[in-house]
């Protein structure tokens, strides 16, 4: 049985996953993997691994199929911003892929955010128009003129593409209807049928109850298929439960900004920093985010190796009013590994030592204090 990782060590581990070399993925790996899903086909984890397996190989095919079922899974299992991140990610290896400009613009358009939803059904609108497929076209137009911020650029392409369209009138297409792969269809939720389930969910709230059951994946993160897992979000789990006791959830905490909190984690789960940093831009608005976004920002700067980036952000989480003993001991931590790394031995040493003081039976950080103790 893999030994259970202490809470440092969850700190230490959960941002770090992206600084791995890239390997050279064997065939008997991706058969590995293959055979596994093959037994537990929601298995979140592997099937990401296995997209990320074919990318690296070079199937792009194959990989945009997995990354496809990934953001399904996810979608269906509540994890929403998980499943734009994928998609976003399949947009960055094909920016015309239909599925991920209608969910995107679906998911999009559910949360409010109508320029954005508008920027990917357009992109779905250039896909069936340019294949000919004129209703399904005209139903992406009408859905769009009825959210675009701006709309008389759409109704001229109305009248211009479909002369005969009448605006009052609907498409025989009465929703964006995407096929699932078991054949059966799902039609955009409206605001009178939607339930509770459609609305937007505190990711780190759903995953956070479940800190205790964390085990050591570092069988699976080598690129060796661990046949003990489970079917399971793959890691972030693991940085939303480790981030969880640095703030109390708010209730009246606002949508908008748990959503771009929630996206900037599932963009760096996706290893994918750039967006995750640029998204966090709007989550170190909120007062309510401000200290778990600068801990991620504090953490992605890390990972690249920008030490003093790294550094600063930990230093504003610091001064920040209203810190909690607990937010203290997380941010001190942060402060120590990050001077460890930068090779500030006895600075990163005061740093464990006050954490320390904090959490006197933490046996971890008595163990760095010792092993930094001895090297000066």
């Amino acid at each position: 049985m893999a030994k259970k990782l202490g809470f440092f060590s969850r700190l230490k581990s959960a941002f770090t996953r992206q600084k791995d070399s890239v390997v050279d993925i064997s065939d008997e790996v991706i058969e590995a993997i293959e055979a596994q899903l093959k037994q537990n086909p929601n298995n979140f984890r592997l099937r990401l691994k296995l997209a990320d397996s074919y990318l690296t190989r070079g199937e792009r095919e194959n990989a945009l199929e997995e990354y496809c079922k990934s953001a399904r899974l996810y979608i269906e299992n509540d994890f929403t911003p998980l499943a734009i991140a994928t998609y976003k990610k399949i947009l960055n290896e094909d920016p015309s892929h239909l599925e991920a400009n209608l969910e995107l613009g679906r998911i999009y358009q559910q949360k409010k955010f109508y320029a954005d939803a508008t920027t990917y059904l357009h992109k779905a609108f250039d896909y069936y128009h340019t294949n000919d497929l004129n209703n399904k076209a005209l139903k992406v137009l009408e859905t769009i003129l009825e959210i675009a911020p701006d709309k008389e650029p759409y109704k001229l392409i109305i009248k211009e593409i479909f002369p005969e369209h009448q605006e009052n009138a609907k498409s025989i297409y009465s929703d964006i209807i995407i096929t699932k792969p078991d054949g059966t269809t799902e039609s955009e939720p409206t605001p009178e049928n939607r339930t509770a389930d459609d609305s937007f969910f505190d990711l780190g709230a759903e995953l956070g109850i479940e800190i205790d059951d964390i085990g050591d994946d570092s069988t699976i993160d080598s690129g060796e298929p661990n046949a003990t897992e489970k079917g399971e979000p793959h890691g972030v789990e693991e940085i939303f439960q480790t981030l969880k006791s640095t703030y109390q959830d708010d209730t009246n905490d606002s949508d908008t900004d748990k959503f771009h909190y929630n996206l900037a984690m599932a963009y760096n789960e996706l290893k994918m920093p750039e967006q995750a940093l640029q998204e966090s831009e709007e989550s170190l608005k909120s007062n309510n985010f401000r200290l778990p976004t600068l801990l991620l920002r504090s953490r992605i700067f890390m990972s690249q190796g920008s030490l003093s980036t790294a550094l600063s952000q930990v230093q504003q989480g610091l001064l920040e009013k209203g810190l909690t003993m607990q937010d203290f001991l997380t941010f001190k931590m942060q402060l120590g590994l990050i001077l460890k790394e930068m090779g500030h031995i006895p600075q990163a040493l005061e740093a464990f030592r006050e954490a320390h003081s904090l959490d006197p039976e933490n046996q971890e950080l008595a163990n760095e204090i010792e092993i930094l103790g001895n090297s000066i």
